[in-house]
């Protein structure tokens, strides 16, 4: 799974009539880990930034989730509470589907079931590379892993330069790697400075894909 994905596989239309439509503005908090889960919710537009609190309030980043995504469903046939945190990363709107509803409706729809098993296998995998990447990559390797990874979800091709069209700070950057925004700084500068990437207003050009070596995950 790219950590970082735009759209999803669900389709709305099956949930419109079922579920709440709501908007929230972005760094609302859709559910906190060990909350009891109640609600799954389908983003129709914007994107939501999955991640882990520990007890002192540091966060762990996990992946984020675009249109026609569905979040908070990995529990959802287990136990009854979250599993992880949710906030949005930009303004937000979803469809929040009620826990039982949501069950009703995928038992009773042939192929959800399915649909239901590809989205928690691809939230599976983010966890596993997110494992290997804080485990065994240093910052630098974290750091071009996500550019890849934004390039292949955002990027525009011309030749083998890359212009990554969604705008992001160093600070959101840090986030998703894990590390300090002072040392992702660091490493976006010393990125520019060997020519591999330049920065166009907010947004990123990669000269040369073939320039970026991401950390080789299993």
């Amino acid at each position: 799974m790219n950590l970082w994905v735009e759209k999803g596989i669900w389709d709305p239309a099956r949930f419109k009539q079922n579920g709440t439509i709501k908007f929230y503005p972005k760094g609302t908090s859709l559910f906190l880990q060990h909350q009891p889960l109640t609600d799954v919710y389908l983003i129709l537009s914007g994107r939501v930034r999955a991640y882990l609190l520990s007890p002192s309030g540091e966060e762990r980043h996990l992946f984020v989730v675009g249109s026609n995504s569905i979040i908070g469903e990995d529990n959802v046939w287990s136990m009854g509470s979250y599993a992880y945190c949710a906030a949005a990363s930009t303004d937000l709107e979803i469809i929040r589907i009620p826990k039982t509803l949501f069950q009703d409706i995928v038992r009773t729809t042939p192929g959800l079931f399915e649909i239901v098993l590809q989205s928690i296998s691809q939230k599976q995998n983010a966890l596993l590379i997110q494992t290997q990447l804080m485990s065994f990559s240093s910052i630098e390797e974290r750091v071009i892993f996500v550019l890849v990874q934004l390039a292949e979800t955002y990027g525009q091709r011309s030749g083998e330069t890359v212009l990554i069209t969604i705008p992001f700070t160093h600070q959101e950057l840090s986030q998703v790697v894990g590390a300090s925004r002072v040392s992702v700084s660091n490493v976006m500068l010393s990125l520019q400075e060997k020519g591999v990437i330049s920065k166009m207003n907010k947004q990123y050009l990669i000269h040369s894909m073939p320039g970026l070596q991401p950390p080789h995950l299993v």
